[in-house]
């Protein structure tokens, strides 16, 4: 097992204007970002909620960032790190965490805001029942008319996937 180094902070030129938890449908997962022009877009085959077994009405987790200006940069960074994960760290303060590539973590907020930290809780909760499934959208704001970047992700330790074994 790789030992993982401590997250580090998120370079700042780096950070979006704000942020949310979501979730979507399952079964309204693909076909609400396929088919629109996104720049950089994973949806890997073997994440598709259709091929995990999972039922279209289930919440599945994720987290939207609004980048605004620097919405494409932050997009074309995270691509090149290879995002894995995301995950919510309770703690004092409580975070959200990125895992990417092999061992590399950062630091994508932190927050003591009780209300969010109980939305962190629902989305952990969420990311179990999805059998680790969740997605990371980049936009400029939130018209929801432009997308910069979207990734389907599948916690490691989570995700039942037959296809990994």
């Amino acid at each position: 097992m790789i030992n993982k180094p401590p997250p580090i902070p998120l370079p700042e030129n780096l950070w979006g204007e704000k942020w949310r938890l979501a979730a979507i449908q399952a079964g309204n997962l693909v076909e609400d970002f396929a088919d629109r022009p996104i720049p950089i877009l994973s949806i890997p085959e073997n994440l598709q909620p259709l091929n995990l077994g999972l039922a279209s009405t289930l919440p599945i987790p994720g987290v939207i960032i609004y980048g605004g200006r620097r919405s494409m940069h932050l997009a074309r960074w995270l691509q090149a790190t290879n995002p894995v994960a995301l995950n919510y760290i309770p703690g004092a303060p409580d975070g959200l965490v990125l895992e990417a590539g092999v061992v590399d973590r950062w630091i994508l907020a932190t927050f003591a805001n009780p209300e969010i930290s109980a939305a962190g809780r629902i989305y952990e909760q969420r990311k179990q029942q999805s059998q680790g499934l969740h997605f990371l959208l980049v936009q400029p704001d939130d018209s929801n008319m432009t997308y910069s970047g979207f990734w389907l992700l599948q916690a490691e330790n989570l995700g039942k996937n037959p296809a990994k074994s």
